[in-house]
């Protein structure tokens, strides 16, 4: 299971959004555009094959994700395609300064800048952002946030050249095997006898989801993404009433939450960057039980 950008799926899902509550019109309007003009670029980068990375299977059995300490600069040329065109999008849709989105601009245009910050993001070198930030005169997290969505694009492209085998691959991490990003979304999809280890009572099989690159990865149905604590006593699913297709998992023992979708509960399955923009509310609840999110996201960060 490997997930494309696939430029219809998000539109479908974008329009499922608007349709729902009028609560998320504002949303849908504002960042509707930045997602399906992503979903376009992206779809456009996996049809023309970039160069795949190198795969070092030992690295992979110790747990070391494909892209941690490769040279990334064999993508330049698409970092900074997906710059030129994203960031007027994300601009408009974060209500970003002008004078800021100026310097972005300008920062960006330098490929040695844009190739520095997908670095960093792929080695979690948050110190680089820090830096960043201040030449830019913005907060780290910003810095982090456009690095995140112009990178995003081209390495959902370089994630499909892995191919469906590698995303059944027995990985059992919480982190994604491809740019070792944590994940943003779970997904339930039928089960598969082949891997019984991890379904339980017949369900469905669990996909963990990457909000950088999009790979899905199989990963046990019960267990807490940040910290693979499986005990029922310290876990709990919560979910409004007639939604259960889409509930939080929360684990005590940590004190951290990720969102589920049952995808086998849909009748058009949702993009699963898309469908997050929809699950807020969710969020909120979370928030509420003072639990954080597994991972990060624009989302489930919006006060």
């Amino acid at each position: 299971m490997n997930t494309t950008f696939a430029y219809g799926q998000v539109d479908d899902t974008i329009e499922l959004i608007g349709s729902r509550a009028s609560a998320y019109d504002e949303l849908v309007g504002r960042f509707g555009p930045l997602l399906r003009e992503k979903a376009r670029l992206g779809d456009e980068f996996a049809a023309e094959e970039v160069a795949p990375p190198a795969v070092d299977p030992a690295r992979i059995a110790a747990g070391v994700p494909v892209l941690t300490g490769q040279d990334l600069s064999l993508w330049t040329k698409g970092f900074c395609r997906s710059a030129r065109t994203l960031l007027p999008l994300l601009a408009r849709a974060i209500g970003m300064e002008r004078d800021v989105s100026d310097r972005f601009k300008q920062y960006f245009g330098d490929p040695k800048n844009i190739l520095g910050l997908a670095q960093a993001r792929i080695e979690g070198n948050w110190k680089h952002f820090e830096n960043t930030s201040v030449q830019l005169f913005t907060q780290p997290d910003i810095a982090l946030y456009v690095t995140e969505t112009v990178s995003s694009p081209v390495f959902n492209a370089i994630a499909v050249t892995m191919g469906e085998p590698f995303s059944r691959e027995n990985w059992g991490h919480g982190h994604c095997p491809v740019c070792g990003s944590s994940p943003s979304l779970a997904m339930l999809v039928p089960g598969d006898t082949a891997n019984s280890e991890y379904l339980v009572g017949g369900g469905g099989a669990k996909y963990l989801h990457c909000p950088l690159c999009g790979h899905d990865w199989r990963y046990r149905r019960t267990a807490c993404a940040a910290c693979g604590n499986e005990d029922g006593e310290t876990r709990e699913i919560l979910h409004q009433d007639g939604m259960k297709c889409e509930r939080i998992e929360a684990c005590h023992q940590c004190g951290k939450y990720m969102l589920t979708i049952d995808l086998r509960e849909y009748a058009s399955p949702p993009h699963p960057d898309a469908i997050q923009m929809g699950l807020i509310h969710l969020d909120v609840i979370a928030r509420q039980r003072q639990l954080v999110p597994v991972s990060p996201t624009l989302w489930n960060t919006i006060d």
